[in-house]
């Protein structure tokens, strides 16, 4: 069955990453309007699960108190039992009393609008009433978010009824609305064997802080077990730590954070490891913070909407991390990543860059080179940052004057200035997709030329991305010419419009998609008078065609359009199946070809495999390649899992790969005509 199964999909297929806070501007610092304590708070913790692991196995945190992301084909059935939930956590942490005779397990699941806490209870003596006091038997949720100075944690007392008798409630048990119903939540119970079990929902905004951060949260569940008019006999917890103590809960990682423990922190042997930088900002520009945290040198990125919320971007800075931070220095109401990198060598070197975020992966806006040491000479630059302008002047030498220095200056970005050298500062303002020179003020140079070779490339540059504009208007005459032939209506809007170099001259091009068409043409593209256009035949409704963007991953110097959505197909024998796929599409002499497609993710029935695949830079820095790693899997294991691990090259398709899959690494390349696995 296994193999009728991958053949039949087969065929179906075939038809179809703190630059100094505060105003230190030797360091690029300036105004800041970030949460400034929030990585310092991280930092203190520890690694991205505490300084301990957060009470994690070193295996990831399978059968841990975690966020599990509810799937809409699979949602919460409140009804009290907890058959279709995935394993509980036992909370095998004696707070207080003693543990003896009571059992209790708990999970976590959420959504966009709430938290789902389900627990299980066996006891040797239940004592409830309809008073719902603290005195009785409940369980708790204990939640702390990152916030402004520490951790702000809120605690929430469910109390089970008794059937036939009373209905349960959900109550504050700590900060001022103490004692108060939980407005909008629920509990339902019902009947075990010594016991009872029971489901719950919480809105999100039960918690203030979740509103904009709902990663880097901390957390546990807890049962107070009551002994009557006596009081609480025992407290039994999945970790240490309460309201009065959130840097000691557990982590309590969300989807797209679990992804970044199993398929990168625990293979690489960091689970425990404390970043270089944490910092969470709004980098997406909806409001919800992403969590940005650099290991030794690789920059990490996870959200609970950024990538929908279940995978992480990751990018090997090449270089050591000398400061991180985030802020709005684009003014398009999110913010940039400003990075300071040093590079080795005979002499060390700073860059100062800004990282922007136009899709799910930065392009490098701004770079600038602010320092060269060689022992205990020094040249060092300092930057102003403001809103769409950065001002970059020297500071003056060490050990160093204009008969002395005689390094190489930089090529690849923008040389540091020199106190004895002809410019005296650089201003830089926003132009839309970067920051280019405004005004450069002049000085009269000393001493003999200071320039006596040019510095090789230090490390290969991200490829450049051509300039992309939404929803701009390019010969709209012809959008409406394609409108008529396919026998739309005038009405009829894309979903996505992008102005970008494609093809053709070197001027932009419209790349529009409405339905499941993407449409190309523009004044240097077939003449000005005529469009082409490629149906996404592999996609059963245009609701399926999630994401268009473009970037220039081939390295010819045009746009690549880059299309993700979701396909649903019927397996023999299985039912139906929704992957996650993604295509690329080369526009090349006034034709739209695809030059790679891949699975990235595979769901059935709320059970989910969820790959990583992402652009990296090739080493010689001309082009981009697409790197490809094992998924992450939710409510399947290898034993459960009925289909193989596809092999590439196999189908139509570059395959998902697997956890369990034996294939732990691929990478695609661009052979001139399609992106094809590396050696």
């Amino acid at each position: 069955m296994r193999r009728a199964f991958i053949l039949s999909l087969s065929l179906i297929l075939a038809c179809g990453g703190g630059i100094g806070r505060g105003p230190d501007a030797a360091h690029g610092g300036g105004a800041n309007g970030a949460d400034d304590s929030i990585g310092d708070l991280a930092a203190r913790q520890g690694g991205l699960l505490g300084s301990t692991g957060g009470g994690y196995e070193s295996s990831g945190v399978n059968g841990s108190f975690k966020l599990d992301l509810v799937e809409q084909a699979s949602p919460v059935k409140l009804d009290g039992t907890l058959r279709e939930w995935p394993a509980r956590a036992p909370a095998k942490t004696a707070v207080s009393g003693s543990a003896s005779g009571t059992v209790f397990s708990c999970a976590l699941q959420y959504d966009d609008s709430r938290v789902y806490f389900g627990g299980e209870v066996t006891t040797s003596g239940l004592y409830r009433t309809a008073k719902f006091g603290d005195d009785e038997d409940h369980a708790s949720l204990v939640i702390a978010f990152p916030s402004t100075g520490a951790l702000s944690a809120t605690e929430v007392a469910l109390y089970a009824g008794k059937p036939g008798e009373s209905s349960g409630v959900v109550k504050y048990s700590s900060g001022p609305m103490k004692g108060q119903q939980v407005p909008g939540a629920k509990i339902v119970e019902a009947p075990m064997d010594k016991g009872y079990s029971f489901e719950a929902l919480i809105p999100w905004s039960a918690f203030p802080e979740a509103r904009t951060t709902r990663v880097g949260l901390r957390g546990a569940g807890r049962y107070y077990d009551a002994q009557g008019s006596s009081g609480i006999k025992s407290v039994l917890a999945t970790s240490q730590g309460d309201v009065a103590h959130p840097t000691d809960l557990a982590a309590l990682p969300n989807e797209s954070e679990q992804s970044l423990i199993e398929q990168y922190l625990t293979p690489k042997g960091l689970l425990a490891a404390t970043p270089r930088a944490d910092v969470y900002a709004d980098i997406n520009g909806d409001g919800s913070k992403e969590r940005i945290a650099v290991f030794e040198h690789t920059l990490t990125v996870v959200g609970s909407t950024y990538r929908n919320g279940k995978e992480f971007f990751y990018r090997d800075l090449g270089a050591d991390l000398v400061k991180l931070d985030a802020r709005d220095v684009t003014g398009r109401g999110r913010e940039d990543l400003l990075i300071r990198r040093k590079f080795a060598g005979s002499s060390e070197r700073e860059w100062l860059e800004v990282w922007s975020f136009f899709t799910d992966e930065p392009t490098t806006t701004f770079a600038h080179e602010m320092a060269i040491t060689s022992g205990d000479k020094q040249i060092v630059n300092a930057a102003r940052v403001g809103t769409k302008e950065i001002e970059i002047t020297y500071e003056p030498a060490k050990a160093w004057d204009a008969t002395t220095y005689r390094e190489p200056t930089a090529s690849d970005v923008e040389p540091v200035l020199l106190p004895w050298g002809a410019v005296k500062s650089q201003t830089f303002r926003w132009e839309g997709q970067k920051f280019t020179k405004s005004k450069e003020v002049a000085q009269t140079p000393t001493g003999p030329a200071a320039v006596v070779t040019t510095l090789q490339q230090v490390k290969p540059p991200e490829p450049a991305t051509p300039t992309v504009q939404r929803n701009a208007d390019v010969t709209g005459s012809l959008l409406d010419k394609y409108k008529s032939d396919q026998h739309l209506g005038a009405d009829a809007r894309p979903k996505v419009s992008l102005e970008v170099h494609v093809d053709g001259d070197a001027r932009s091009e419209k790349v529009v998609l409405i339905g499941k068409d993407i449409v190309v043409f523009g004044p240097g593209f077939k003449g000005g008078a005529a469009y082409a256009f490629i149906t996404l035949s592999q996609f059963a409704d245009a609701a399926d065609v999630k994401e268009m963007t473009a970037r220039d991953l081939t390295g010819d110097g045009a746009a690549d359009v880059i299309v993700r959505g979701v396909r649903h197909v019927s397996a023999a024998g299985q039912g139906p199946v929704d992957m996650d796929v993604m295509f690329i599409y080369q526009v090349k002499s006034e034709t739209l070809t695809r030059v790679f497609s891949i699975e990235s993710g595979r769901e059935q029935s709320g059970k989910r495999v969820q790959g990583l695949v992402q652009f990296v830079p090739s080493a010689d820095g001309k082009h981009f390649e697409v790197d490809v790693r094992p998924g992450r899997a939710t409510g399947w294991t290898d034993k459960t899992y009925p289909w193989a691990q596809d092999q590439p090259g196999s189908g139509a398709l570059e395959p998902l790969l697997l956890p369990w899959g034996k294939i732990d690494h691929l990478r695609y390349a661009f052979n001139g005509s399609q992106f094809a696995k590396t050696p």
